[in-house]
């Protein structure tokens, strides 16, 4: 991995741009550590929750530097050097976080893996990077999976160690806590990973297509981590709520570098519980919230249901596309008098923002504006009102992408001077701003061959009353694709094809955009920040893949035959 690797570091000039702009540096996130360690040794950095044991855990900086550099001589000690990928499928611990450290300061790249992600996928992530360790625990996701993996290892001729934490002798891999909790502290400071090395390997959500790997250096983190949050920060002693896991991009920044950057503290959660969140952002009366819709959503109605004495928060933020009209209201009768939207990419990090002094609708209908230091190209070919594919450029973007199931090469920033396709669709938002019209792998072309406005269609299907959500999923057929609505019904009663295209029609819809077939499942299958995977879906509406809960789908045949009536679309 370390030559793939060091085909991505970028360009000379490129890095001395973003030196002289301030965004990246000649320091690291360990000279962040270090500093924090020496002025204000006992000021709390993490406080984290854990689930099983129904107790907080917190850390200063001093604590966190010193086991920072008690796993590192861990990680020494079993043979990890400069180069080197260490894999690691862990809760949201403090000990992630001082894993995470640990590696930067033993030389070697993380690759932090989802607590979603079955055995057949971390398989393939450790043998694509070639990872010389794997650190996980024993009972997550599962003793299965856990013994799974441990089979798999026997195939994986680079994998040198598992380390898990908990019962390590049940599958022969090292104990954690005797590898790395009871190691003795490294020494020389040479190994540390420089700022533009390849730092982390992260997985894109993987909602349109198959996983892509991104590559992070400690300079494209500290960018994202060095831009202030969309919403107003955390209060002196606040700790900042960090919804979104640690193996994500925005939580990696969020909870464990922000922090050293800016001096403030993160609270973690082991395991999803709104009802605990809620008695926790109480108890702490932390910053405001930064999360997925569906993560927003259940913290609503448990906070409707369940009164919490919550902070007065500004604003929230809303890590979506668009969220709903329904949404932005339940949260401003909940959590915040203001909503934010932002649009964020594991690539690049936040893009875009609204701003909390803007009125909470514009959420609903804008993706607001690029941040600082991001810039953004549309096709110039694009009319004011047309979506347009986005190009996207900063210092916070990736050094480069791979395949995950290969390791071959994508995409490097050195190779198109830093201008990444994020796949995205957007369009002007008339206040100076940007609209989110889709992703440009879910454009379905329709009978005409022209491409059919994918949210837009979604937004009119959830207004009606039989609806509780749907997305629409293109399908093959003779000539192209057409659009599937894939419905969860709100009250178990099912429209029919006519009755939908009758309310499309009452609100003007051009007909071609309207759905040629209808399927139902009982909910949505999400991505650790709850986004639909509508690759999945495909794959389902195609029968090369079956889906938890949901029956088979009529087959391309059985849908053309619902479509050829009076009230199939032209």
């Amino acid at each position: 991995m370390s030559d793939l690797f060091e085909t991505m570091r970028p360009l000379p000039e490129v890095a001395a741009r973003y030196r002289e702009q301030g965004w990246w540096r000649d320091a690291t996130f360990l000279d962040d550590l270090r500093g924090a360690a020496e002025r204000t040794p006992d000021q709390r950095v993490i406080v984290s929750w854990r689930a099983a044991e129904r107790r907080a855990v917190s850390l200063t900086f001093g604590e966190l530097a010193a086991w920072v550099e008690r796993f590192a001589g861990g990680l020494h000690a079993l043979g990890v050097r400069r180069g080197d990928v260490v894999a690691f499928q862990l809760p949201d611990w403090w000990e992630t976080a001082v894993l995470t450290l640990a590696c930067w300061r033993a030389g070697a790249a993380t690759m932090p893996i989802s607590l979603r992600f079955g055995w057949r996928e971390v398989g393939r992530m450790l043998a694509s990077t070639r990872a010389v360790v794997l650190v996980a625990a024993d009972h997550r996701p599962g003793p299965d999976h856990t013994e799974a993996v441990a089979r798999l290892a026997d195939g994986l001729p680079t994998l040198r160690h598992r380390v898990i934490v908990g019962d390590a002798a049940a599958t022969g891999a090292l104990d954690f806590d005797a590898c790395l909790r009871a190691a003795r502290p490294i020494a020389p400071r040479g190994s540390t990973l420089a700022p533009d090395e390849a730092a982390t390997v992260l997985f894109s959500s993987g909602t349109t297509g198959s996983a892509t790997a991104v590559v992070h250096s400690q300079n494209t983190l500290h960018a994202g981590a060095r831009r202030p949050l969309v919403v107003p920060p955390p209060e002196p002693g606040q700790p900042f709520p960090v919804l979104t896991p640690l193996s994500h991009g925005a939580g990696l920044r969020n909870g464990v570098l922000r922090p050293l950057v800016h001096g403030l503290s993160a609270l973690y959660c082991d395991e999803w519980d709104d009802g605990r969140w809620l008695d926790l952002f109480s108890t702490y009366r932390t910053g405001a919230l930064i999360a997925p819709p569906a993560m927003l959503e259940s913290l609503a109605r448990e906070q409707r249901l369940h009164p919490r004495d919550l902070p007065d928060w500004e604003a929230v933020a809303a890590m979506a596309a668009s969220p709903t009209r329904e949404l932005v209201a339940l949260l401003r009768g909940t959590l915040s008098r203001n909503v934010v939207n932002c649009l964020g990419s594991t690539e690049s990090g936040a893009i875009t923002a609204t701003s909390p002094e803007d009125p909470a609708e514009r959420a609903t209908r804008s993706v607001g504006r690029p941040l600082p230091g991001i810039e953004l190209r549309t096709d110039p070919s694009a009319g004011p009102d047309d979506a347009s594919p986005v190009d996207l450029r900063g210092p916070s973007t990736c050094l480069g992408t791979f395949d995950r199931d290969t390791g071959r090469l994508l995409w490097r920033a050195a190779d198109t001077d830093g201008w990444y396709a994020t796949g995205d669709l957007m369009r002007p938002d008339g206040e100076g701003g940007l609209a989110y019209a889709g992703r440009a792998s879910d454009r379905i072309s329709g009978a005409t061959q022209l491409m059919i406005p994918v949210l837009d269609v979604e937004a009119e299907l959830r207004e009606h009353s039989a609806i509780a959500d749907v997305v629409l999923v293109g399908y093959p057929a003779e000539h192209g694709e057409l659009p599937c609505a894939v419905i969860v019904p709100s009250d178990g009663r099912v429209p029919d094809l006519a009755e939908l295209h009758a309310w499309l029609a009452e609100r003007g819809m051009t007909d071609w955009y309207w759905p040629t077939r209808i399927e139902t499942v009982p909910a949505f299958p999400l991505n650790e920040l709850g986004k639909v995977r509508k690759n999945v879906l495909r794959d389902w509406l195609t029968g090369d893949q079956a889906l938890p809960g949901a029956g088979r789908p009529a087959d391309a045949s059985g849908a053309a035959r619902r479509t050829t009536g009076s009230d199939a679309a032209p």
